[in-house]
């Protein structure tokens, strides 16, 4: 009886599945093979292809995408996505599934680039509106996003946002300093851009003095981007911000609303300071010490340039594994210090010039708070017996990253439940560091 009745249960459960994943074909079409080719001619049909302002995922901005289908199985792309925002040629798309027609994207393009850094996808149930329109819906989600008839119009104004795209790509690349702040006739704020996920950070001063800090999620247009919602510092009202021109060191403003034009300049040092960083980071009165460390990726941790001098002392010491930790109010008190240590690994079979084959090369230094984000690090000078060969091509990277006008300790994010920082140079911002701090933990300045 237990066997039957086991059975009976199985058997309910396959007629579930299946009526989940019925597929209802039109009564003029004999199977979902023709169904697929049927959709793949009224894709081709579109003589200026499709268009689709597509939201990866709830909360972040829509990226524009057309797309040209050609019988050969072939498509031409173009988007207003960061690094494909030149018609792209050849890619290879089909029309799949097993349950229903399904539109899938098969040479590596923007779709797959947006599912990789917004969480989109690159195949689609497909299915045709009533009005002419295409429906995309991700593999086993509801939501269904629209991909419409596009006109030569259509097409001229996604290569106007795909121009803004790289306007602002090559001015943040292109800028000799690492703060961007946006300068109007009546408000100024820190200006934080984050292309990938189209998102803006904006931070200001409100009428006491205090920071105030807001997101806002940006869609690309012509010369410009648009705000999914109103800025409003103090009296002002801002929706949309169009550009003009560009300099390494400044973006025009055209218009930003009611606060009237400006630009976005660029500095070494914020506008204003970060609150309460730099307690943070030194932790006079703590109750733990401040601990943070890089990992082996290096480009993940330090700027273009720092990076450079970093694989210098690298090289020279030849260790395999190579790794900074900063360790501020260490020890027990009174006898407290700060110290940058180097975690190294030597290779198999090799030593460092002390016989160790793994270790800490530390170089000690002194810390000084100037404001709420402003620290001074000064080099002591003093170090352990593995790090002193290495002094002179460290004090010279040091030079770099702790510069006597000193650093500012800039929130950058979290790391799972870790708190990230940059600690970027005072004197020329283009060398910063990213560290993810261990200890104060669950301790946040973001």
């Amino acid at each position: 009886m237990k066997h039957f009745l086991t059975i009976l249960f199985l058997a309910g459960i396959l007629v579930a599945c299946k009526k989940e994943t019925k597929t209802t074909i039109p009564e003029d079409i004999a199977s979902l093979s023709q169904l697929q080719e049927k959709y793949k001619q009224q894709l081709v049909a579109a003589a200026d292809g499709w268009i689709i302002d597509y939201q990866p995922a709830s909360g972040q901005g829509k990226v524009a995408i057309w797309v040209k289908f050609n019988a050969d199985g072939t498509a031409n792309i173009l988007s207003d996505y960061n690094g494909y925002t030149t018609e792209q040629a050849n890619v290879r798309y089909r029309i799949g599934g097993v349950n229903a027609p399904e539109l899938i994207f098969e040479t590596y393009s923007a779709w797959h680039a947006i599912a990789e850094n917004m969480g989109g996808a690159f195949e689609f149930v497909l299915a045709f509106n009533s009005d002419g329109s295409a429906s995309l819906k991700r593999i086993n989600e509801n939501t269904k996003q629209i991909l419409k008839k596009a006109s030569a119009a259509d097409k001229a104004d996604l290569v106007g946002r795909a121009n803004t795209v790289v306007l602002l790509e090559n001015f943040t690349k292109n800028a000799s300093g690492y703060f961007k702040n946006l300068i109007l006739g009546g408000i100024s704020a820190f200006w934080e851009l984050n292309p990938q996920a189209r998102t803006i950070k904006l931070t200001w001063l409100d009428g006491n003095g205090n920071p105030v800090s807001e997101q806002f999620v940006y869609t690309n247009i012509a010369n410009g981007i648009a705000l999914n919602k109103a800025w409003k510092p103090a009296s002002f009202t801002v929706e949309r911000i169009k550009f003009g021109q560009a300099s390494a060191n400044e973006l025009q403003v055209t218009e930003a609303g009611t606060a009237g034009a400006g630009k976005i300049a660029v500095d070494h040092v914020p506008a204003f300071p970060y609150r309460g960083t730099a307690d943070y980071f030194i932790q006079q009165n703590g109750t733990v010490r401040f601990y943070a460390y890089t990992l082996a990726t290096t480009a993940d941790y330090y700027s273009s340039a720092l990076e450079t001098e970093f694989l210098k002392i690298k090289a020279l010491t030849g260790a395999e594994t190579f790794n900074a930790q900063l360790y501020n109010r260490n020890g027990t008190a009174p006898n407290l210090n700060n110290s940058l240590q180097f975690r190294y690994i030597m290779p198999t079979g090799t030593t460092a010039h002390d016989g160790t084959a793994s270790g800490w090369m530390v170089y000690y230094y002194n810390l000084q708070k100037m404001d709420e984000s402003h620290v001074i690090i000064t080099p002591t000078g003093a170090t352990n017996t593995v790090a002193i060969p290495f002094l002179p091509a460290v004090t010279q990277f040091l030079s770099y990253i702790f510069p006597p006008e000193g650093v500012t300790i800039v929130p950058f994010g979290r790391a799972g439940a870790l708190q990230r920082i940059r600690i970027v140079s005072r004197k020329d911002s283009k060398y910063y560091m990213t560290v993810t701090v261990s200890t104060p933990a669950g301790v946040f300045v973001d």
